[in-house]
């Protein structure tokens, strides 16, 4: 039984390590509060390339973003004032059809506001042709 276990856990530790270590899709960290849900979405974008993220709004109301971030993928200490494009549509296949855009460098305030119905959306992130390497980002929203 517990060369059974030990198995187990062996072939467990040996299928993670296979895997793929650069991610797919960006990642997020999700808080729900009574005012909303606020999500922090993370991720790599490549020259003339773009990033997105589906969200469930629970209800009607203001969907909110701001580029909190953009950094050299060489080195996330330097920061860079290169503007991208943020976007909110609906998820279609592999990208997002947005119906509100807007240019915006990095800052800590509200960049992006929206009225949506109660429904599935996305939020997009892409390059509108300043991008000359790839880079990080951070973008924070609140939807309801």
């Amino acid at each position: 039984m517990t060369a059974r276990l030990l198995t187990v856990a062996l072939l467990a530790t040996l299928t993670v390590a296979c895997g793929d270590d650069s991610p797919t899709s960006p990642t997020d960290t999700t808080t729900t509060t009574s005012s909303g849900t606020t999500v922090t979405y993370t991720g790599t974008l490549d020259v003339g390339g773009s990033r997105f993220y589906s969200f469930t709004n629970a209800a009607a109301g203001s969907v909110t973003a701001f580029l909190a971030s953009v950094t050299a993928t060489t080195d996330n200490r330097v920061p860079l004032a290169v503007p991208l494009q943020l976007g909110v549509g609906i998820p279609a296949g592999t990208d997002c059809a947005t119906t509100t855009t807007q240019m915006v460098g990095p800052g800590l305030v509200s960049q992006l506001s929206v009225s949506l119905a109660a429904g599935v959306f996305c939020l997009r992130v892409a390059d509108a042709g300043q991008l000359k390497a790839p880079v990080s980002f951070a973008v924070r929203f609140t939807h309801p």
